[in-house]
């Protein structure tokens, strides 16, 4: 893997969240930050035609994440993490795994971002919760 140019290595999850998000738009997604789920904010919220995905980023307490991913399996058809780090832990990629997740990388070695993981469709989506999710991305206008 080459390094990327011009990219640093996030030090705050808020540079994370931007370089995951012009990852994605690059890759034809439209992405909304800090959406309001049920008390919470969902740090992502990247469309792809129908399809909504729910990303949380964290540079280090990667069990946080899941515990935000589960509140937001409601409304998303996949739940990822996005991660930056010299190497993901075992655990992590296990429960990843297991959840049926997704997981982006950020590598601080060779400064570069890669799908590692890519989720499985969500069983749990509750309509009533999505519509009322959906309604409030129409009201945020920091998409991308």
């Amino acid at each position: 893997m080459m390094p990327e140019p011009n990219i640093c290595v996030p030090s705050t999850e808020t540079e994370l969240v931007d370089i995951v998000a012009s990852f994605l738009a690059q890759d034809g997604y439209r992405v909304w930050l800090e959406v309001p789920n049920m008390g919470q904010s969902v740090d992502m919220v990247a469309q792809k035609n129908r399809w909504l995905t729910v990303i949380e980023a964290k540079l280090k307490d990667w069990r946080r994440a899941l515990g935000q991913c589960q509140a937001h399996e409601m409304v998303a058809d996949f739940v990822c993490v996005a991660y930056c780090s010299f190497a993901i832990p075992d655990s992590l990629y296990k429960e990843i795994t297991r959840r049926g997740y997704g997981l982006i990388h950020f590598s601080k070695e060779y400064k570069t971002l890669q799908w590692l993981v890519h989720p499985r469709q969500n069983p749990n989506v509750w309509r009533p919760q999505r519509q009322r999710f959906i309604s409030l991305m129409g009201s945020i206008d920091n998409a991308r």
